[in-house]
């Protein structure tokens, strides 16, 4: 009796491989859109814990808001002291890794070094600023103002990169030149995930807005990091 089994031959296999091959490839980009996904809504996520913390430091503050890397409450202050990263620790359970978002090309470095890869806007953050308001009360429109934006990825991963200079995006020198949208995005990355960003408002909800809506508002000349 001949053995009727047979094996592949040595085409039917290169054909099966390639098939394999094909799907892989069909399969990959899904895979890979579904972890960005799933990373940006981890952003999100994150940001809305941050959220959470300020508006509980607002309570037991008076309504003051955190401040900024440079604040000084005195002569002998250093830098870093009255910085948000820190004064809001105690309401994040100390956990560093909230301010770090996975989609941020430097997050091991800004984990590694405390940084965060969110800035706190400064219309917010400091007191001796023409338009700033610094005491949640005294917003009228806490969910139309920006708290806290996504880093762009230049930055260093340095605890004091935790801040925008939003106040001078449009300043009149930037306007004339046509460098407000190039001002943004050198601190901004406002095109991290599917060319948009997560922006925390603060009234602790976040927003995705395109980075092609940025544009448009820096056409129109709307200054959307003033507190509303």
């Amino acid at each position: 009796m001949f053995d009727r089994r047979r094996a592949f031959t040595l085409v039917e296999l290169l054909v099966v491989m390639a098939i394999i091959g094909a799907l892989v490839a069909l399969l990959l980009p899904a895979v890979q859109a579904a972890r960005a996904s799933a990373r940006a809504a981890a952003c999100k996520n994150s940001l809305r814990q941050i959220g959470l913390a300020i508006l509980q430091f607002c309570d037991h503050n008076h309504g003051e808001l955190p401040e900024w890397w440079h604040a000084q409450h005195d002569v002998n202050d250093k830098g870093g002291k009255y910085s948000w990263i820190y004064t809001l620790a105690p309401h994040l359970e100390s956990v560093d890794a909230i301010r770090i978002c996975t989609d941020d090309e430097k997050d091991v470095e800004r984990m590694r070094n405390r940084a965060t890869s969110y800035l706190i806007n400064d219309y917010l953050a400091r007191k001796e600023l023409a338009g700033a308001k610094h005491n949640l009360r005294k917003i009228d429109t806490t969910s139309r103002t920006i708290a806290l934006f996504e880093i762009a990825n230049k930055l260093s991963p340095i605890p004091d990169n935790e801040h925008v200079h939003a106040s001078l995006w449009f300043a009149p020198y930037y306007v004339a030149q046509g460098e407000v949208l190039y001002q943004i995005k050198e601190e901004v990355q406002i095109d991290r995930h599917f060319q948009a960003a997560n922006y925390l408002y603060l009234d602790g909800h976040v927003d995705v807005v395109a980075a092609a809506q940025i544009a448009a508002w820096v056409d129109q000349g709307f200054q959307f990091a003033l507190p509303q």
